[in-house]
């Protein structure tokens, strides 16, 4: 066949451009709330605004996810704690955040897992005084007395029963009594850590009481009264040192600074 009939042969395909896809990210600080004594611990990025999407719409809702020891600035013995925090309201380029969950990593749960122990968990599901309801996972494990000459610590079917009935009432009770920002507080410090082993330590002593989890199961509408309470900064901590979180990437940081320019060299222009 000649190339004069053929009109697809001899026909050399365009090479496609290799754009960065970083390049048309917009970049945006995340801020978290009272009573967590770091102001900014990080960014995200999300599409530049495009027809009729506006990135600062967009990224309402997502949801991020921080250790306790960055929010906190002061220490990493915390870690192990993760908070998870949902995007609310953008001002400019921060990102103003409130409570959606807590969680523990795997290598804290595991590393206090043994032998001959029993394992006790319960899960509540309680109401904040400000209307947040929220699922409580606590873990537990027993712990041998002093002077004990069994190996095994084995708790029985009944004494299990008793400790989960006494756990659910310590929690319904605490949680009842606070409001949300109250309670991160609370699950912070451990407090109830402390007041479940004292009330369990007549059924069986108990070791290792800990806040594994929290789910956010419904939580009330958050409006812009309720978004200046939480960052309210004469409530914080003023004895930790407040740290600002930085981009991985330097060459994310440059896109930030650009970015910005862009955006006021567009309003200059209108």
């Amino acid at each position: 066949m000649t190339q004069g009939k053929n009109k697809k042969l001899g026909k050399k395909k365009g090479q496609k451009k290799t754009i960065d896809p970083l390049a048309r990210k917009e970049w945006f600080e995340l801020t978290a709330p009272v009573p967590f004594s770091a102001g900014g611990f990080g960014y995200t990025c999300i599409n530049k605004s495009a027809g009729t999407v506006v990135a600062t719409e967009a990224i309402k809702g997502r949801v991020v996810e921080a250790s306790l020891a960055d929010l906190q600035g002061q220490s990493d013995q915390m870690a192990w704690r993760k908070v998870k925090l949902v995007i609310d309201d953008v001002e400019g380029t921060r990102c103003r955040t409130s409570f959606y969950g807590l969680d523990s990593t795997k290598d804290k749960i595991f590393g206090m897992i043994k032998k001959r122990q029993t394992l006790i968990e319960t899960q509540v599901e309680a109401r904040s005084s400000d209307g947040y309801i929220l699922r409580i996972f606590i873990i537990a494990f027993t712990k041998g007395i002093k002077n004990q000459q069994r190996k095994t610590t084995y708790a029985q079917r009944s004494q299990i029963k008793d400790i989960r009935k006494k756990i659910v009432e310590i929690v319904l009770r605490e949680v009842s009594k606070k409001s949300i920002t109250g309670l991160l507080t609370f699950f912070n410090q451990e407090i109830l850590s402390k007041e479940i082993g004292k009330a369990t330590r007549a059924i069986f002593p108990l070791q290792n009481i800990t806040l594994r989890k929290v789910k956010l199961v419904k939580r009330p509408k958050v409006d812009s009264q309720k978004l200046r309470e939480f960052y309210d900064d004469s409530q914080r901590n003023k004895n930790t040192v407040r740290r600002h979180g930085q981009a991985e990437d330097q060459s994310a940081l440059n896109l930030i600074k650009q970015g910005q320019i862009e955006k006021e060299v567009t309003q200059q222009q209108e």
